[in-house]
């Protein structure tokens, strides 16, 4: 029987945290994703946040990322994430950060099995419309549960 590929949305700075990780649980949640553990689901407006977020200044600096390096890593999202493109869910669920309803948005479209953020309003949720929203710890562990190493 073959294993059920498990769909996810993870936020934006855990997402970024992880691509320059060496350890810890966002390290994880990017090993687990680039061993196709799960498959990532992002949409266009998330990406355009990552791309944000990886043009920031500090980041330069701090983690190395060359100047135009953004545009590399988008594309390997791109290539290796599930894309929303059609934007069909809009949802005004959280009131007190509205621009992350684009998470909720992009798991409704996507048929995600989680969503894993790194702010508390997305935790508080716990679940959304049969979606489980989880920390990074809690879903790092739940794959180590379901999938030990032989």
């Amino acid at each position: 029987m073959k294993n059920k590929t498990f769909r996810a949305v993870i936020d934006t700075n855990l997402f970024v945290s992880g691509l320059f990780a060496q350890k810890g649980y966002t390290y994880q949640l990017q090993e687990l994703w680039l061993t196709k553990a799960f498959e990532l689901a992002v949409s266009d407006q998330i990406l355009v946040e990552i791309k944000a977020t990886l043009q920031k200044s500090y980041l330069h600096k701090k983690l190395f990322v060359h100047e135009n390096e953004e545009d590399e890593i988008i594309d390997l999202i791109r290539e290796q994430a599930f894309v929303v493109t059609r934007d069909q869910y809009k949802t005004d669920k959280l009131k007190t950060d509205p621009d992350d309803n684009k998470f909720l948005a992009c798991a409704l479209e996507a048929k995600a099995d989680f969503i894993v953020p790194g702010d508390n309003h997305l935790l508080a949720l716990k679940h959304y419309q049969g979606i489980q929203i989880v920390t990074a710890k809690i879903f790092v562990n739940k794959f180590k549960t379901l999938f030990p190493k032989s």
